[in-house]
């Protein structure tokens, strides 16, 4: 809600309220239509304008210490309409003063203590930037040799280097006896800092008592010996709450909805809306339970989802045992259980038996773009005895994807460094080559570097590895602790029915985004490997 063309409703409302706590009053300049009803509010800088004793006429100039170029304005009555130009609205406290034009701050009882609280500041910023002590005496014993060029200079010297910014006290004396050094004299006490500091103190208390203040903690100000405490800091607000903010709340509400009476946009009557000190936090634990999934998203600055009005932990029943793959129409895999595991228990080597030398990338196979589906193509098939130009001709049938002769000696290149298989061109053909843990016989194995895979959570599946919700057969293959080669991870999609090395344990539903996926939050990661000795 716009009061004019730069402030809306807050903003406007912020300008009234400094004014009225530093002055006291606050004008408002009211804009009317050829209806004599009022259309915009401008905020007047109090301090800028001027009135008589009876505050019906005002007078408003931008600097009066500069100009006396100014402004007549007459006092808004919202009872009138006499005509139809700008008129100021005028509110001011009640303080009982001697003055009965201009009001008074309830603060006023402290500004002596404001403005030495000011040069208390003063004092320790002068003793900061100087490096001589105040009201000092210096004489110089051989006078009657020094011309008053001389003398002038001197003293010069010695205000130039230490004066300071604020001016130091010091006295420069030349006395006519000779052979005598220089003498220093200090005038007054070294320990003035100490005396400034317990006037400080009884100056700052005198500050917070005129502000009614009950605990200076509230506004920043530590006090020795107090620890502040949330309950302590709670009590205290409500207090000042109750005995100052209240109080003026309430004028200022007054004011204002006075001041809109004639104003339609705002219907019914302005009121401030008050909130609590502290905010409740809960863990992270406890918003799972009583936030819903729209609930966490928002606060995560994330977009809700169509059905996202629910807890995390409402699970949505999910039928099918089996999903079908929606390019070929046809089953490509089932969701596996806890004694699918008991047909493959034999398959696979405890990690124990060997050092881990690197842990690369999960599941390079599964990102769907042009490179990953011709690789996996050549892994998944037997190439053998194809030429370069039969493959790119293979390819482009089953997969119809276009693939240059560059481009396939440069796919061959990234699979060799994968380590899944050895793919060599020899004699203008292909030939593929195993890369799994069977050792020949009489291989010192130890010295060997091969290529494993260890059944772990993929990158993009949130929370831990194993979830309470997780199905059994990836709960067996994670715990139980074992490294499979390729071809160990083949024979599981023969049992299985399946490519277990594309879809793991088998679908997923994700009961946050609602989405189901054709393989579970596991995934198969390479890693290279060395034998233990």
């Amino acid at each position: 809600l716009l009061m004019n063309a730069q402030d809306n409703l807050t903003e406007f409302s912020i300008k009234v309220i400094k004014d009225y706590l530093l002055f006291n009053a606050f004008a408002v300049e009211v804009i009317f239509n050829k209806f004599k009803e009022p259309i915009e509010f401008h905020h007047v800088p109090f301090h800028k304008l001027r009135t008589n004793k009876s505050k019906n006429k005002f007078w408003f100039c931008d600097d009066w210490l500069l100009t006396r170029k100014y402004i007549n304005y007459d006092r808004y009555n919202v009872t009138s309409k006499e005509d139809a130009e700008s008129k100021i609205y005028f509110f001011d406290g009640y303080f009982p003063s001697i003055n009965n034009v201009y009001t008074v701050p309830e603060y006023s009882g402290t500004i002596k203590s404001i403005l030495t609280d000011i040069q208390i500041k003063e004092f320790n910023l002068n003793n900061i930037q100087n490096h001589f002590s105040p009201s000092t005496i210096i004489t110089f014993f051989n006078g009657n040799n020094v011309t008053e060029t001389v003398k002038k200079q001197i003293v010069q010297d010695i205000e130039d280097k230490f004066k300071g910014a604020s001016g130091k006290k010091f006295i420069v004396d030349f006395q006519h006896k000779d052979s005598k050094a220089a003498e220093i004299k200090q005038l007054s006490a070294n320990d003035w800092d100490k005396a400034y500091i317990e006037i400080s103190n009884k100056t700052v208390d005198d500050i917070m008592i005129g502000h009614q203040v009950q605990n200076p903690s509230l506004f920043g100000i530590k006090t020795s010996g107090q620890l502040g405490s949330t309950q302590e800091l709670e009590i205290s607000y409500e207090m000042f709450k109750n005995n100052y903010v209240n109080v003026k709340r309430l004028e200022i509400e007054s004011a204002l909805n006075n001041l809109f009476t004639n104003y339609s946009t705002i219907g019914g009557k302005l009121k401030f809306a008050d909130k609590s000190l502290f905010t409740t936090q809960l863990s992270d634990a406890t918003k799972e339970k009583v936030f819903t999934i729209n609930e966490l998203r928002e606060v995560a600055g994330m977009k809700p989802l169509p059905n996202g009005n629910r807890l995390l932990n409402e699970t949505v029943p999910v039928t099918n045992e089996e999903v079908e793959n929606q390019d070929k129409g046809e089953i490509v895999y089932k969701k596996l259980k806890e004694e699918d595991y008991d047909k493959i228990s034999h398959l696979g080597n405890s990690q124990d038996e060997f050092e881990i030398i690197e842990e690369l990338e999960i599941n390079f196979h599964q990102r769907f773009d042009k490179q990953a589906d011709v690789s996996q193509y050549i892994i998944d098939n037997n190439v053998n005895g194809l030429t370069e130009k039969q493959l790119i001709n293979q390819i482009s049938k089953e997969l119809n994807i276009k693939v240059s002769q560059s481009e396939l000696n440069g796919y061959i290149e990234e699979i060799n460094k994968s380590g899944i298989i050895k793919v060599n061109i020899e004699d203008g053909k292909i030939k593929t080559a195993s890369t799994d843990t069977d050792i020949p016989e009489g291989e010192p194995d130890s010295d060997r570097v091969f290529v494993m895979y260890k059944y772990v959570k993929r990158d993009t599946a949130s929370g831990q590895t194993l979830l309470p919700t997780s199905r059994s057969f990836c709960k067996k293959v994670i715990s139980n602790n074992r490294l499979y080669s390729r071809s160990d991870i083949q024979e599981m999609g023969s049992i299985f029915g399946y490519d277990v090395f594309k879809y793991a344990g088998g679908f997923y539903f994700d009961p946050v985004s609602e989405t189901t996926t054709p393989y579970c939050r596991h995934a198969w990661q390479m890693v290279r490997v060395k034998r233990k000795a």
